[in-house]
This record gives structure tokens, sequence and C-alpha cells, in this order.
């Protein structure tokens, strides 16, 4: 207690001194702790996998970067997580906002989005019984919070006057746009790099399109849509050059690892770090930027190829921190926010889903019979709407399951009323340096978007950050169809959300 009493007497007094003579240093803090949940707990991110983690590969971590200039503070957080939903951000971000002595909405936390860390629901599929599996989850969420605290006491005890500097790098042949773009809407290129040319062929035979006609359509599936390449670098020193801290932003789902691999771990984000935090002696902070439509290429899903991806992208970090720019001294913190209410599509009630779905079906015998195989795209992913909202069991399509099993799964889905309506967008800025929060998986369009439109050309899109709404299509996404449009959101709020963001970072300009 008194060491607490001590600290905020020092910061009290550090903030009077600084308001009296009008300084406007920089001071940086930052900590981190293992979060690796306990082995039996759901696994999140494929619904393709079944059983609960049955082990841990590499143990999960929680960052923390305090930031504060002319008495004001802010924290940046990363989670070694898929995501979590707004209402257990709060109390993390209510958590943080207590011990490192600042409001919980300057508090901006972000998930690497790794598929390879724990659920925060019990998997009715799992292995586990349900109230053991929300047993392991409670009690790991309290762990995680208490972890939070920890780990922001300790970021502002070690609050220390800073320097920054700022870098780009490009990365290509590493990541890839999962959409390819068909004369039927989208076609799915969740595999690896062997079955990409024939991907397309396979998506048509699952429309139930004829061998003749697939053999007339079929063009190579070669990923051909944009990503995002920029590797933002942000790396903070003490004043002698010694460095603290590193931020790394890059835009590309951690799906190295797929459905069948049950250990838990960080996946290539956790190779960038542990590589390059060894390297430079400093904590090193992974932010995801907007990959809701972009994974990385691999020849196989596995350990050594998430190492491989992890290794290269640690190569261009330090190849670009070799030449950062560095930003002024008296540089300046500023948050700003945003909450709205999302429009949602309408969905009918259970039970009228239910009389659709034999409606559906018949005209998708008719669309099969007179080869409109647009029309049977459409109807094939209304049919998994029109079952997961009645409850039933749904065939996911292998070619959205990123498995090379022909079989089908069978995933049940009771929680299509629990999407949350409301987001948070938020714009943290250390000088014209801006990390801009979206609480989803934004498509990569949406990402370069926002920075083309936005008054300052350092802008890092922070995704998974502060809640999960899920995926953030375009608008052109839904009439393409495909895995992520089958999102709740209403088409079009992902340019919704572009237009909220420039302009609450232009509440920050200059």
């Amino acid at each position: 207690m008194v060491f607490q009493i001590l600290r905020v007497i020092r910061s009290v007094a550090h903030s009077f001194f600084v308001g009296l003579i009008g300084l406007s240093a920089l001071r940086v803090g930052v900590s981190s702790g293992v979060i690796t949940p306990p082995v039996g707990v759901p696994m999140a991110g494929f619904g393709a996998r079944t059983e609960v983690s049955q082990g841990v590969h590499d143990d999960l971590h929680a960052k923390i970067l305090l930031m504060e200039s002319g008495g004001r503070r802010a924290a940046l957080v990363t989670l070694d997580l898929v995501g979590l939903g707004r209402d257990e951000m709060n109390r993390l971000r209510e958590a943080v906002g207590k011990h490192a002595g600042t409001q919980p909405t300057n508090v901006m936390i972000g998930c690497s989005h790794t598929h390879s860390g724990p659920s925060v629901k019990p998997n009715p599929m799992g292995s586990l019984p349900l109230k053991e599996q929300q047993r392991l989850i409670d009690d790991w969420l309290r762990g995680l919070r208490s972890k939070l605290s920890e780990i922001a006491d300790e970021a502002s005890e070690n609050l220390t006057e800073a320097k920054v500097k700022f870098g780009k790098g490009l990365v290509t042949g590493l990541s890839y746009n999962r959409r390819k773009p068909v004369p039927e809407g989208a076609c799915m290129l969740i595999m690896e790099t062997g079955r990409m040319k024939g991907a397309v062929r396979e998506q048509y035979k699952a429309w139930g399109m004829p061998p003749e006609l697939i053999e007339e359509r079929a063009v190579p599936g070669i990923p051909t849509g944009p990503i995002d390449p920029e590797l933002i670098v942000l790396r903070f020193e003490a004043l002698d050059g010694k460095p603290i801290a590193i931020v790394v932003n890059f835009s590309c789902h951690p799906v190295t690892l797929g459905p069948s691999n049950l250990l838990i771990s960080a996946d290539y984000p956790g190779y960038l770090r542990r590589l390059v935090e060894e390297s430079e002696g400093a904590t090193l902070l992974f932010t995801q930027g907007a990959s809701g439509n972009v994974r990385p290429y691999y020849s196989e899903r596995s350990f050594q190829e998430a190492e491989r991806i992890g290794t290269a992208l640690a190569s261009i970090t330090l190849k670009t921190m070799r030449d950062l720019t560095p930003l002024p001294p008296d540089i300046e913190v500023q948050v700003a926010n945003s909450v709205f209410e999302l429009p949602l599509r309408e969905v009918p009630p259970p039970e009228e889903a239910e009389r659709l779905i034999n409606k559906r079906e018949e005209e998708l015998k008719k669309a099969i019979e007179a080869r409109d195989f647009r029309e049977v795209r459409r109807l094939k992913e209304e049919l998994l709407m029109l079952r997961r909202i009645s409850g039933q069991p749904t065939d996911l399509p292998v070619q959205w399951l990123g498995v090379t099993s022909k079989k089908t799964v069978k995933q049940v889905s009771q929680s299509i009323y629990e999407k949350d309506r409301v987001c948070e967008l938020q714009v943290l800025a250390l000088g014209d340096v801006i990390f801009a929060a979206v609480p989803g998986e934004l498509f990569t369009e949406l990402g370069l978007e926002i920075k083309r439109r936005s008054w300052s050309k350092r802008v890092m899109v922070v995704t998974l950050a502060n809640g999960s709404v899920g995926y953030i299509p375009t608008k052109e996404a839904y009439e393409e169809g495909g895995y992520e449009t089958k999102s709740l959101l209403k088409p079009g709020v992902g340019e919704l959300i572009v237009d909220r963001m420039v302009m609450l970072i232009d509440k920050l300009e200059g």
C-alpha cells in the first residue's frame, strides 16, 4: 500500500512539474506477462475444430505500452488472442486504466487474432462437458484481468523519458487476398498453395456444376486481390539510445496453424516477437492490421510454416529499423473515441427460417437445373444462414473451413441473435503517428481507404481492438458472397466505419 501511495505521489508531482514549466517530454513504460490458458479450454478460430486444447506449444502474452506527455497518459495493450467481446474488453480497459493512472477510454486493447488461442465460450461439440469448459474459461478470464492489472502497475512504475522513431517496410510474397472473383461471385482460397490452382474447380463442383461446364469455365485459382504490404515499425528508445519497446503493425490472418492443431500457440506473431526481442533486447507489441480477407501463403499448416513466416517478418522488421525517422522530442499524446450503434441485417425468427428452408431448397434445385450458378451460390449461402438462425446443424463447405477432408463439418450455432450492436472506434495519436482501432475483422480494402483519406501518412489500423463485431466486409463483397459475408452487419457498414474513422482522425490534426 505504501509503495502504491508513493507511486501516485511521484506521478502527481511529475505531472505538476511538467504543467508548471510547460514541458511535454514523452515518457513511456512497458511491461508484459504470460496469459496462457489452462489445457482443456475450448479453442477459438475454426468451425472445423471440435476438440478442446490438449497442450501448449508456446505461451500467449499480454504487453502494455504506457505513454505520457504533458500529463496525459494513454496505454496500448496487445493480447495473443483471437478477439474479445466489447463487455470483456471494457472490463480489461477499466482494470488497466485504474492501475496505469488513466481513463479506460484512453486504453486501447488489440488482439493478434491467433487462431490457436482460447475461446471465451464453451464449444457444444467439445470433448469436455460444457460446465467444465465454462469453469476453465471463467477462471482464466479472472486471471487475465488480474495479470493486466499487475503489468499495468509495472508499466506505470517503469515510466522513463523516451524518444520515438518511425519507419515502414514492404512485405510481398507472404500474404494474399483469399477472395478470388469469379463470374458467379467469389471463390474462397482458404487452402494450401498446392491446392490453389484447382480452387475454382473445387468451388464449382461444390455448387453442383456439371463436369463439362467446370472444364469450360474454371480458371486457375491464383490470388490477385489487394493486400496491405506495409509493415509499420514504431521504436521507443531511452535518451541514451537503448531500446525500450517496439510496436509492429502488419495485416495478415494468423492461421498458419489449422483446425487440426490442438496446441495453444501465438502462431507467426509469436515467432516474430521472440526473434526481434532476442535481437534487440526490447519488448515487442504486435498489432493486427486490416486483414479480414488476407491470409498467409503456406505449403502446409504447421509450426514450421508459422516459424518461416515469423522469421521473414522479423527480418523485415530488423531491416526497417536500420533507417527509421526520429519524431520530434516534444511529441503530444492524444486520444479520441466514437461510440455508435451498428445497423444490422434483418433476420427472420427461427420459425420463419424453418419455413423458408424448404422453399429455398426447391429454388436451389431449379437453379441447378437451369445452370444459373450465380443463383446457386446465393441460395446455398442463404440456406446456411437460415439453418444457423433455426439452430439446425450446418454443413459448412470445406472451401470455407480450410480443411483437406472432403467431409463436411457439422456446426451448431446458437448465437445468431447475440450480435453486439455497439461499435467503438478509437484513435490514439502520438504526434502524427496514428493508431486507428476498429473492433472487428476489417477488410483490407477498407483499411487502405482509411490510410489513403487520412491527413497523416503514418496510420496504423489496429483491428480486433476494444471489441469484436466479426467480419467487416466491403459493400461489393456482399454482392459477391462468400465466407466473410455471413456477417450480420448490414451492407455498407464497412464504408460507414471508414467515414467515421477518418472524421475521428481529422479531430486530432495539427
